[in-house]
């Protein structure tokens, strides 16, 4: 290309059939954006886009005072943003894809389409990997794969890039059509087709054939899949079929013989990851290493060895760039040290794109807290590094950032440009080594302060944050907010639009830290949270939360707290009342307040008959504002009892209708737990209220058949700190309750029953190590248990061990280890520790 493409105003309202309604015509736009909260760069374009919950022409202003210099738009008076030049086009939506589409047609390059059920990050990152030894290569970043973020990324292509591999997902029939006229791929990648997101596809079946809508054009160019895909038997393939498989034997189960193009053989599992060797379609054998856990990698491998072959790379460029893969530990890991500082630690990889999105989380989750960003060199960024960096400078110096911490040579333009921009100079330091990082943080950090460590990752600015975690405890709770966020998506899709979402996060989140989740939800559009008591809804405030905060077990001893934080009580006593009302006259407020009715739990609440006397006093108080009524379910989550819990809905339903007669309309219903969200239609009401299933997790096994579209987003997990041989005949443990009968390896753990490994997990319990189940043996202990390791090869001091969670193929899910307790999962989640730190992960 002899030119490299610009997107002016103009062009833009030209390609996407809109109409300049002001701005200078001949603006370069530099990027485009949709996320509001998310800093822009100088001269970015804002897509207003309209969705189920939100309406982004509402924060066309807050993306003005971002950086954002224009804005597509839908509707709206231009004279209500006299800073913002706006293009009106009929749909948002279409209108960027549209403009995707354009721009992806200026480059004649190969573009490489990958989708799946799973795998499509890894694949197009080991791809990624691979390509780039011999090629600059696009790729979509992070997870960019929907209706927007494929657009996103396609207008993220640039001249100098060789080669672009763009991921697509679905979820609904339908979207994929979409999704194919903008990145019309010259080779495909299938990686697998199974139950993820079935939800809205159905089946199988009908999952293969959406999936192929993105090939339908592919002609004769390839079309790698897997080889023993059934769902994709049923359909004629497009593109020239190019298999992989891994192959059958002691490694991999089948009998039969497999017969792919590229064949997985001869695996053997390493200290990290995997070696083995591939039947290329000529015959030859080749050799490679995975460096990574986890055998349904091999898969993923295969389908970037084949789509790499396919294009051309060399056996030793593939070889290179398999080994130099890595999977990103670090993605946005957030925790809290014991002297209150918050570490996201995000030091794995840094470009443009993620270092924004990185700058936007740390401004969320600090909220009114101290914001430091230690920022490193953005790397491989070629002719573009030193405006990259500018650029980037000049949005730190537009965010909410306090401190600026710049490492590395590059990074120092970042701090000279954020001075530049308006950042007072005294809260900009540039340090060169990881030690002078190390000391200033030591000296400069104090209790709730918020800290980023973002760069690429051969800075080794991951160094500097290893130091400050070593006060992290070997035991650790992973939250991963990204399956929260997609929980809650799939209950909201479930419960349809005329249902809202109230967000149960007391117990401080069923043992997490629940500020972080409802700043998670609250991004996603939730429409209330809940909590049992009022000091579970205070921190929330003060970390600047304003939705609607219903408070469970309202005390009249805590009315002054009730009110002064703007907390929703819930109400059935007259003493209570008074007290609001007090309170409430104090701080010259009016309280808006729920009724509970009792249909059944017989816990706590007004009994049926009780309801319309006690709401006719209510509305006679002036300081008082009947919101909300409630009931609470007994046992929806029991098919035995439906009977009793429908009964409970008539009964609940036949109050409602006493309120609306007696003209008292509550503006918000609600009935439904987790359970009765997802069993009892008939009881949505307004809203439903969801603890547990945010979580991926069920109360019983009747409901998790009815979860579909959720995934588990908890992980316990803790080290190995010792290993001991003992003899046969030896004891473990106290009360010497385990015997070997022959000599084993015992593995000492950093977790006991005051971390929250129940005692009933003594002789017998199971934990993942090295991908194997090892039991425990002897009697769990206070601080530590003992498991027998003898089956795992070179397990060493320091070793991950899962008590609850995925690894490698095999995973222990909450619901086993309550079996076994005879217990619930609530009580298991609830019981962790305090000392268990709590880590907090999202893309």
């Amino acid at each position: 290309m002899s030119q490299s493409p610009q997107l002016t105003l103009e062009q833009i309202a030209r390609l996407t059939g809109g109409e300049l309604l002001c701005g200078d015509a001949d603006l370069v736009i530099s990027e485009i954006g949709t996320d509001s909260r998310a800093p822009f760069a100088q001269n970015s374009l804002f897509v207003a886009l309209d969705g189920e919950h939100f309406d982004g022409h509402r924060f066309i202003t807050e993306a003005s005072e971002k950086g954002a210099a224009a804005a597509l738009v839908s509707h709206g008076d231009p004279l209500a943003y006299p800073d913002v030049a706006l293009i009106r086009v009929d749909d948002t939506l279409e209108a960027l894809q549209r403009l995707a589409a354009s721009w992806r047609g200026l480059f004649d390059v190969p573009v490489v389409g990958i989708t799946g059920s799973n795998g499509k990050t890894i694949v197009k990152d080991m791809l990624a990997s691979i390509l780039a030894q011999e090629q600059t290569v696009f790729r979509s970043p992070g997870s960019y794969n929907s209706q927007i973020g494929v657009p996103l990324s396609l207008l993220g292509i640039r001249p100098e890039h060789d080669i672009a591999v763009i991921e697509a997902g679905i979820s609904r029939i339908g979207e994929m059509e979409r999704l194919e006229p903008m990145i019309r791929p010259t080779l495909g990648i299938i990686t697998n087709i199974g139950l993820a997101h079935a939800a809205g596809l159905n089946d199988l079946a009908t999952t293969a054939r959406e999936k192929l809508e993105l090939f339908a054009n592919l002609d004769d160019r390839p079309l790698i899949y897997p080889a023993e895909s059934k769902p994709l038997g049923r359909y004629k393939l497009p593109g020239t079929p190019v298999s992989f498989a891994i192959a059958p034997g002691k490694d991999a189960p089948g009998d039969e013989k497999t017969d792919a193009d590229y064949l997985v053989e001869r695996v053997a599992q390493t200290s990290q990851g995997f070696a083995f060797s591939v039947q290329f379609p000529d015959g030859a054998h080749h050799p490679f290493a995975l460096n990574v856990p986890g055998r349904h990698n091999l898969a993923n491998a295969a389908a970037a060895i084949a789509a790499a072959d396919t294009l051309g790379v060399s056996v030793e460029a593939i070889r290179e760039g398999l080994a130099a893969f890595e999977l990103s530990p670090l993605r946005l890991e957030m925790h809290t040290t014991q002297e209150g500082v918050t570490f996201i630690n995000d030091a794995y990889s840094s470009d443009p794109v993620s270092a924004r999105a990185a700058l936007s989380v740390l401004e969320h989750y600090a909220g009114q807290q101290r914001a430091i960003a230690i920022l490193g060199d953005m790397l491989d960024l070629g002719a573009r590094s030193t405006a990259a960096h500018r650029q980037l400078g000049q949005v730190v110096a537009h965010t909410g950032i306090d401190r600026l911490i710049c490492y590395g040579e590059r990074a120092q333009t970042i701090g000279k440009a954020a001075q530049t921009a308006g950042m007072t100079a005294d809260h900009i330091d540039c340090v060169d080594s990881i030690d002078t990082l190390h000391d200033l943080l030591e000296r400069e950090l104090r209790s709730g302060d918020v800290v980023l460590f973002k760069a690429s990752r051969t800075m080794g600015l991951e160094r500097a944050a290893e130091r400050l975690l070593e006060s992290v405890a070997p035991a650790r709770l992973y939250i991963d907010l990204n399956a929260i966020r997609d929980n809650y998506h799939a209950i909201r899709r479930h419960v349809g639009d005329g249902t809202g979402l109230i967000a149960v996060v007391k117990s401080f989140g069923y043992g997490n830290d629940s500020t972080r989740v409802s700043q998670t939800l609250a991004r996603e559009g939730v429409d209330a949270l809940a909590v049992a008591y009022a000091d579970e809804g205070i921190p929330l405030r003060k970390r600047g939360l304003t939705l609607p905060i219903l408070v469970t077990n309202a005390l009249a001893s805590e009315a002054d707290k009730l009110v002064k934080y703007d907390l929703t009580p819930l109400v059935y006593s007259r003493g209570v009342v008074d007290a609001l009302r007090t309170q409430a006259r104090r701080f010259s407020k009016r309280v808006h307040v729920h009724l509970e009715v009792d249909t059944g739990m017989n816990r706590v609440g007004l009994k049926p008959d009780e309801t319309l006397s006690f709401a006719r006093e209510l509305a006679a108080i002036d300081e008082i504002v009947i919101e909300g009524l409630m009931t609470h379910f007994a046992a929806a989550d029991d098919p035995d009892e439906d009977a009793f819990t429908r009964q409970q809905i008539d009964t609940f339903k036949t109050v409602l209708d006493q309120l609306h007669a007696e003209g008292i309309h509550p503006n918000v219903v609600h009935a439904a737990n987790t359970a009765g969200a997802w069993r009892f239609p008939d009881a949505h009401f307004d809203r439903v209220r969801v603890g547990l299933g945010l979580y991926g997790l069920s109360p019983t096994p009747a409901v998790s058949r009815e979860t579909d579209g959720t995934h588990a987003a908890l992980a316990f997990t803790t080290r190995i700190i010792h290993l001991k041989d003992v003899a046969a005949g030896e004891t473990v443990g106290y009360n010497r309750t385990w015997t070997a009968e022959q000599p084993r390896t015992i593995a000492t753990i950093a977790a006991g029953y005051n971390d929250g490994f129940p005692r009933f997990m003594s002789n017998g319990g199971e934990v993942l190590i090295g991908g194997r189940r090892c039991p425990v043996v002897g009697n769990v202990c206070m601080d530590v248990s003992m498991v027998d390791v003898t089956d795992v090869p070179n397990a060493k001091v320091g070793d991950e061990v899962v008590i609850f969670g995925h690894q490698g193929s095999e995973a222990i899910t909450v619901d086993e280890i309550a079996g076994r307790g005879g217990t619930i999962s609530y009580e298991l989640l609830c019981n962790i520790s305090p000392r268990v730190r709590r880590i907090f992960v999202r893309q």
